[in-house]
């Protein structure tokens, strides 16, 4: 007998409505009830709209594209803006804004040196005493590439 398994058996189906988790709905729902709560006080004939434009806002801005949700690709696209601006003109605006943010802009740009560059501790690979098939069934024959510490002697073939 054969079991048969799902193809996306690593990724977990979340409930939720319409194609949002039930957890970024409940972040839009609390946060939306929070922004209703504080802005009851006041400005009380805002509250509703202003508490459910907070849900909606956070439901959007939680949102994964990749691995990211899009407050923090917004932001890093926002960060590497600034960082291109003050790399094409150092005495502008932009430059000052990088440096009020601490954000470094030798990573803007690429010296081919650096990323091509081989790693700092080489690591020898032996491969002495290993073989190498071209084909599986060559296995059994024993044909294969060899490799070897030192030439062999014609006596040894």
């Amino acid at each position: 007998m054969a079991a048969d398994f799902k193809s996306h058996i690593l990724s977990r189906d979340e409930k939720g409505f319409g194609g949002i988790p039930f957890k970024r709905l409940l972040l839009g729902g609390i946060g939306g009830g929070f922004a209703y709560t504080l802005c009851r006080f006041a400005l009380p004939d805002l509250a509703i709209p202003l508490g459910v434009a907070v849900a909606l806002i956070l439901i959007v801005f939680t949102s994964p594209r990749g691995g990211l949700p899009l407050w923090m690709r917004l932001g890093f696209s926002l960060r590497g803006s600034i960082l291109l601006a003050s790399t094409t003109n150092p005495t502008g605006v932009a430059a000052e804004l990088a440096k009020m943010l601490s954000l470094s802009t030798d990573t803007a740009v690429l010296d081919s040196n650096n990323v091509f560059a081989p790693p700092a501790s080489l690591i020898e690979v032996d491969l002495s005493e290993w073989v190498t098939f071209a084909r599986a069934r060559d296995l059994d024959r024993g044909d294969g590439l060899v490799f070897v510490s030192a030439p062999l002697d014609e006596e040894s073939l």
